[in-house]
């Protein structure tokens, strides 16, 4: 095990290794009688199927697969599993079951060559719903897939070029519905009568207009759904649709983004989260009376929410700066919280983690940023330390106040980091999320200037000591920040970055294209723009080393867009470290590959920010 060199900053320090010793847990589901949560984590390496009792108590694996776990779903009635999995990250989803208490995986439904969406049971758990779209590459059909005879029958198909995925199914097999995907930030619900077959676009709007309507869930009695919405508003919130009356109206409505919502399952009442600021807290709106009120429950972010059958408890996952993602369950009458899951092993204390502080600036054009900046305890304000700008992925995306494993191995090895919600983030409204449509490389980037300013003028920093570190758009940021403002970075690292606006629009999957020609730009019309936009066209600028991190199988940013870069540094003489894994795709799932990936940036960054030469 590696040792980290030991520096001024008064934390304790943790190597990699111990880092990633920390479990990933997510994607929980509740046991049909909700005496068993169902859960993925990466206790083994990669990620699988472990159980654990409502009442707390010794965990179990559950799965032994071959691949990384995407998301698992209880069987309403039998003691089953469904779940998804893919080929070493090539997010080509295929659909599996496996008996809740572990055994023979058998294979439902999918190929290696197309994208699988699980969307739910029929209320005896003997059928499942899903979306495919193994027949038209940017559309999808679904089917009813018989779990016992294996037979398969077609509901409805899509073949228009605007990608249209089923999103749930009603308890009583007669409703479904669909999300019609015009662009990230404007989408319609459909409704689809099976008896009837009859399919109505239930939010149908002037699509110059952007709305956002999805993430539907059927009322116990199927007389309606729920549904979160920003329809004639900059914020989401939440309304419900009367099948009969074919009317909607508000149930939630704040000045912050809904997050996400779960109905209890008598409908008397939900709980939803509220966005503030990349804080999400939970609320509990009374169905009846229609009055909401703040959980008594500790700072931090919740998500996954489930409620018991019976009513009593809330089940979720939380975790902020100081604690990592664990699975808790609060009950609503006594205050009670226990922890199921515990993710902090390898010998690590909160006492080598960083809270990040909220900040804002005003940027170029006097917009007001958002940014998370996390100083390391005992870090003085002399002006000597080296510091690191973090542009999240996405773009659509947002910096919160979460556990991150990728910030927290960074400031434990004493940097500063600064990651800002730039023009484009979601968690502001959409006015500021679309600020960056066709926009990649523009406002955007000199927000995240901003960033690099705010970090210069804070009195810790030496500005000769900055890096800029990012994935995915944090990625395509990275190399733009290289490319056309060089002269401030000491160092850069690239994770699947787009590095060519044009073969990156042209490579993506087929199903995201039609959004990507609104969110980038088309390849054709918008050919000067995205050229005028892409890092690749202006490597001659690059002044300081790079490292570029890719994996193999990325559908999303595809290796070529890493090559392609790293092969034209590499002809012009610069600077640059290239690692390729070949089992991984857009993220890297496997434990391993983390602690690589994670060992080879902190020595890149250490032997550039930390050496006393300057550029």
């Amino acid at each position: 095990m590696s040792k980290k060199k030991t520096t001024s900053v008064a934390v304790k320090q943790f190597s990699v290794e111990q880092f990633f010793s920390i479990r990933s847990i997510y994607g929980f589901k509740l046991s049909h009688d909700s005496k068993t949560v169902f859960y993925i984590t990466n206790t083994t390496g990669t990620p699988q199927i472990w159980s654990v009792p409502i009442i707390g108590g010794a965990p179990k694996q559950i799965s032994v697969w071959n691949d990384s776990v995407k998301a698992i779903y209880q069987n309403p009635k039998s003691p089953e599993l469904i779940f998804l999995s893919d080929y070493n990250g090539n997010e080509n989803l295929q659909i599996y079951k496996i008996p809740s208490d572990g055994g023979e995986v058998t294979h439902v439904a999918g190929d290696n060559q197309s994208q699988t969406m699980f969307v739910g049971f029929n209320k005896g758990g003997t059928k499942i719903l899903y979306s495919t779209n193994r027949k038209l590459s940017y559309n999808f059909e679904t089917f009813v897939h018989d779990l016992k005879t294996g037979k398969e029958k077609r509901v409805y198909g899509f073949d228009d070029p605007t990608a249209t995925i089923a999103e749930e199914w009603s308890d009583n097999s007669r409703y479904i519905t669909f999300v019609k995907m015009y662009g990230n930030i404007n989408t319609d619900l459909l409704l689809y009568d099976t008896t009837s077959r009859k399919l109505k676009n239930i939010t149908g709007h002037d699509l110059s207009v952007d709305t956002f309507n999805a993430g539907s869930e059927f009322d116990n009695k199927n007389r309606g759904f729920y549904f979160v919405s920003d329809e004639g508003r900059d914020f989401k919130g939440i309304k419900y649709y009367d099948i009969k009356k074919a009317t909607s109206n508000w149930v939630v409505k704040h000045h912050w983004d809904v997050a996400n919502f779960v109905l209890s399952d008598d409908n008397s009442f939900m709980i939803y989260t509220l966005n503030r600021n990349g804080n999400l807290s939970p609320y509990m709106l009374n169905l009846k009376t229609g009055k909401s009120s703040k959980l008594n429950l500790p700072k931090g972010n919740y998500s996954s929410l489930k409620i018991t059958k019976d009513g009593k408890k809330l089940v979720y996952v939380f975790e902020s700066p100081l604690n990592p993602a664990d699975i808790f369950t609060y009950d609503f009458k006594s205050g009670k919280i226990t922890q199921l899951t515990d993710s902090l092993i390898g010998g690590l204390g909160k006492e080598g983690f960083t809270v990040g502080k909220d900040i804002f600036y005003r940027s170029f054009d006097g917009k007001k940023i958002h940014a998370i900046l996390y100083i390391p305890r005992g870090t003085k304000k002399n002006g000597s330390n080296p510091a690191i700008v973090w542009p999240h992925g996405g773009p659509e995306w947002q910096e919160v106040h979460n556990f991150s494993k990728y910030i927290q191995v960074l400031t434990n090895s004493g940097y500063i980091v600064i990651a800002p919600n730039f023009r484009g983030s979601t968690g502001y409204g959409k006015k500021f999320q679309k600020l960056i449509y066709k926009d990649w490389g523009g406002a955007e980037f000199k927000d995240v200037l901003g960033a690099y300013d705010y970090l210069c003028s804070s009195g810790f920093v030496n500005r000769k000591k900055i890096a800029v570190v990012g994935g995915s758009f944090g990625g395509f940021m990275t190399l733009t920040c290289v490319t056309k403002a060089p002269e401030r970075w000491r160092c850069a690292v690239d994770i699947f970055g787009p590095s060519n606006l044009i073969t990156f629009v042209n490579s993506v999957p087929e199903h995201w294209k039609s959004g990507t020609d609104i969110l980038v730009g088309n390849p054709v019309r918008d050919k000067g723009l995205l050229e005028e936009r892409s890092p690749i066209n202006f490597v001659d600028k690059i002044e300081c080393p790079m490292l570029v991190i890719q994996g193999r199988h990325d559908p999303r940013v595809v290796e070529a867009e890493s090559g392609q870069i790293v092969k034209k540094l590499k002809s012009s003489g610069k600077d640059v470290d290239y690692i390729l894994l070949e089992d991984e795709g857009h993220g890297f799932s496997k434990v391993s590959n983390q602690i690589k990936v994670f060992k080879a940036k902190l020595e890149f960054l250490n032997k550039h920010l930390r050496s006393n030469k300057s550029k």
